[in-house]
């Protein structure tokens, strides 16, 4: 029998140490490829999902703010220059207190809030909004009027509606605007709910909208657009959309009476309030959280205003739109204010 030297055995077995260190250099160059992958995979799967949301928020605040300037100065369909009776007392925002139901612009901003209690171009002053929570920097927009469908129309209710809100105030206009008045819920007489009465019920909406610089809690830092809106009780107000850093905007003035803007600006006078006949809405939205390896754009631009942040990591997008103020002009008259 042949015999086979110990040596020659080992030598077939063995690994020597050079394919060692060769295999182990290999293994850990692909778990780091691998590692790496799935960081920049989880990276780019973060960019999408912060940019998903990002357009969503964008859309749905550029849309309640296109609605809400598209029905500015919408005052249940009164024929223009109907006088409409006050109540000798007002709820509403601070000095302001009667803004809501005076005879004010239906349609106010303060370009570029600096700081102190907010004053708009009217000389409206917002002094309910605390100074420490409005984001520097961004607008205000005022805005009155009242909801698109009468509550209560010639005696019949809306669909879905038995009664009026306690506490809320309504538009009540009689014989299709004989006479109009600011009304506070309470009882409406029977005989005002009949059909074919001829009276109106219009629920009064009296907002402003604002940049908040938190979203709950001033620790937070998610800059948030708020709106104050008029309650029973005052000005209450409530968040609607988170990551919304800057709202601007800008007047449409018609200056030769032909219904159409000849030129936009976003620091009216009270003059030129009278002459806007659109608005062009410009909001800045960013991640809720910066997003590791993002690198923003350096300038973004809202309009005729720039915005630098910095490298700061946090995902931001522009959003735009121009909407008409059909509410406040109507071949060359003016509605209510």
């Amino acid at each position: 029998m042949k015999r086979v030297h110990p040596q020659a055995h080992r030598r077939v077995a063995g690994l020597s140490l050079p394919a060692l260190l060769i295999s182990m250099a290999l293994g850990l160059l692909f778990s780091a490829v691998l590692v790496w992958a799935y960081l920049e995979a989880r990276r780019q799967f973060l960019v999408a999902d912060e940019l998903a949301r990002l357009q969503e928020s964008g859309r749905f605040a550029t849309a309640l703010l296109r609605r809400e300037l598209s029905l500015a100065g919408f005052l249940g369909g009164l024929p223009l220059h109907t006088p409409i009776a006050l109540p000798p007392v007002a709820p509403g925002c601070g000095v302001a207190a009667s803004w809501p139901l005076a005879a004010s612009p239906a349609l106010d901003i303060q370009s570029a809030y600096g700081g102190g209690a907010p004053q708009t171009a009217s000389g409206l002053l917002l002094d309910c909004l605390p100074a420490a929570m409005l984001q520097r920097g961004s607008d205000l927009l005022a805005v009155r009027r009242t909801s698109g469908e009468a509550t209560l129309a010639n005696g019949q209710w809306a669909a879905g509606i038995a009664g009026v809100e306690p506490g809320h105030w309504y538009l009540r206009v009689t014989e299709h605007g004989a006479t109009a008045e600011w009304w506070q819920a309470g009882q409406i007489a029977a005989t005002e709910q009949s059909p074919g009465s001829g009276v109106d019920y219009w629920r009064l909406q009296a907002s402003v909208f604002y940049v908040r610089r938190y979203s709950v809690v001033p620790a937070d830092r998610i800059p948030t657009l708020c709106a104050a809106a008029l309650a029973p009780a005052g000005m209450l107000s409530q968040c609607l959309v988170e990551g919304v850093e800057l709202f601007h905007l800008e007047l449409g003035l018609d200056e030769n009476a032909d219904g159409a803007p000849e030129r936009y600006i976003s620091n009216p006078s009270a003059a030129q309030l009278q002459l806007a006949v659109a608005a062009r809405i410009t909001l800045l939205l960013r991640s809720l959280a910066p997003v590791s390896g993002y690198s923003p754009q350096r300038v973004y631009r809202l309009g005729q205003r720039q915005f630098t942040p910095g490298d700061d990591g946090y995902a931001r997008r522009v959003f735009s739109a121009t909407v008409p103020l059909r509410n406040r002009h109507a071949v060359g008259n003016e509605w209510p204010l």
